[in-house]
């Protein structure tokens, strides 16, 4: 009886990861649509990392994405992320 509820359980937790993965997916591709593109290497730069069972990370690795997600006292701010997250988290 315990195997099964094991088997179960992992069953469950490999969906949520399915679950998990699909969402950080959706806010990757609605980050790359929403990102300004001069060069594309933002753009380009936009991935998904695996941080946990279950648990995504979405992001980019430039060093001058913060500046063009909040913007700065010369530059207006051009959100890409915040608004990717708020679509998906929407679509619920």
């Amino acid at each position: 009886m315990a195997f099964r509820m094991t088997r179960g359980r992992e069953a469950a937790q490999r969906l949520g990861d399915q679950r998990a993965a699909l969402k950080a997916q959706a806010i990757r591709t609605e980050a790359v649509l929403n990102a300004p593109v001069q060069t594309g290497r933002l753009r380009q730069s936009i991935g998904i990392q695996k941080v946990g069972d279950g648990h995504y990370r979405v992001g980019t690795s430039v060093s001058y994405a913060p500046f063009v997600e909040y913007g700065t006292r010369h530059q207006r701010a051009q959100p890409f992320m915040r608004p990717a997250v708020e679509k998906v988290r929407q679509q619920r």
